[in-house]
């Protein structure tokens, strides 16, 4: 069995039709979920971000851990089952197991998104392009404090994120 799976033995389960939204961005619920079967659609403002497909990967996980609203909507591709965490900002408090199995996750994402980070400098570092920015945006996002960050785009023609 999955190691999530293992840890989150016993919470209730819930099935989500084909097409059905779990989690709605902008809307605050306090639950995270762990993909038991099935996939869902990542969207951000009507824009498709991943596919998670991964038995015992977390969804609304860095809202439980903000204690914030959804930044993005999950969307089933596929009839799915989760597990549902309720309370779910207080489980990451008094369920270390749970917390570091996240922690591990947003670690491998930001292992990811740093090795992509490294490939863009190397190879648009001596270009005069946009991308040869992109290295700049990434860096200064990463080491950004959490406080600091402001989602929505200064542009008018584009709408808030």
């Amino acid at each position: 069995m999955n190691k999530v799976l293992a840890i989150c033995q016993g919470l209730p389960e819930l099935r989500v039709a084909q097409g059905d939204t779990l989690i709605a961005e902008g809307v605050r619920t306090d639950r995270m979920y762990v993909l038991k079967s099935g996939a869902f659609e990542i969207v951000r403002n009507g824009v498709r971000i991943v596919l998670i497909s991964e038995t015992g990967a977390f969804l609304g996980e860095i809202s439980a851990l903000l204690g914030s609203a959804p930044t993005a909507s999950a969307v089933a591709t596929v009839e799915s089952t989760v597990l549902v965490v309720d309370n779910a900002s207080a489980a990451v408090k008094t369920r270390p197991e749970i917390t570091l199995a996240i922690a591990q996750l947003l670690a491998r994402r930001l292992s990811a998104v740093t090795a992509y980070l490294v490939d863009i400098k190397r190879q648009y570092a001596d270009s005069n392009t946009h991308l040869a920015m992109m290295d700049q945006v990434l860096g200064n996002l990463i080491a950004v404090h959490p406080d600091e960050i402001k989602t929505g785009s200064e542009r008018g023609d584009v709408p808030d994120y």
